[in-house]
């Protein structure tokens, strides 16, 4: 009973002393208790330094030299009609030149960009077939004009964009790595004839007309073939 009684008043006794203890540590400062905000507070991301960035862009950049350009853009298209779109880039020669060399129809643009020694020209639009003639990428030579040309052909009427993206293809770190240095983007209004609608119309729109007009009369035939048998017997 003595030893019962014993180990029972230093259990009591150590939970007291570890009371106490925490006690004071709650109100020492050891031990705080948490502020709203703290769990779920996120450590901020470390800040990135334009220095710490490799310069091996910029100097390609630098490195590069001005040129002039000139393309044509049909501005108005038939949707039987297919149309070339003609590209020249200069190191010599003027814009105004460049337009003279270009017999595809449209408008001829020009301007005035920076290039490399590998250069990617690529025409895109959402509602036209396109068929590149030339490769996209090319050498550019310092002497000599490089010409990309295209087949284009569009899929559907209406007002449509189209797109030309000039890329720069420059050495970083020892790999070829495009830089995309504009985008030209022009409108082409795409139209057909009246007789090109009427029979778009019924392409599109045959299993209506079936039944709404060729059933009808299919079935309003046959019935009086049906009144003018009867009556010949």
């Amino acid at each position: 009973m003595n030893k019962t009684w014993n180990i029972s008043i230093g259990l009591l006794g150590a939970i007291v002393i570890l009371t106490a203890t925490l006690w004071f540590s709650f109100f020492s400062g050891e031990i705080k208790p948490p502020r709203p905000g703290d769990v779920d507070r996120a450590e901020p991301a470390p800040s990135v330094s334009v220095k710490s960035i490799p310069g091996g862009v910029d100097e390609a950049l630098k490195a590069m030299v001005s040129a002039n350009i000139a393309f044509n853009a049909p501005s108005a298209l038939n949707l039987n009609d297919g149309s070339q779109v003609h590209l020249i880039l200069s190191l010599t020669d003027t814009i105004a030149e460049l337009k003279e060399v270009i017999a595809a129809a449209g408008e001829k643009h020009g301007a005035s960009i920076k290039v490399a020694n590998r250069m990617e020209a690529r025409l895109s639009g959402y509602h036209f077939q396109i068929t590149p003639i030339t490769p996209e990428i090319q050498a550019v030579s310092r002497e000599l004009p490089t010409q990309w040309r295209w087949e284009i052909h569009p899929r559907k009427t209406g007002l449509h964009n189209l797109h030309l993206t000039l890329t720069a293809h420059l050495e970083i770190d020892g790999q070829a790595t495009p830089r995309a240095i504009t985008t030209f983007d022009k409108k082409i209004a795409v139209t057909v004839t009246a007789m090109q609608q009427l029979t778009l119309f019924f392409t599109n729109n045959w299993q209506w007309l079936w039944a709404a007009i060729l059933l009808p009369l299919a079935t309003w035939y046959w019935q009086k073939k049906g009144h003018g048998e009867k009556n010949n017997k």
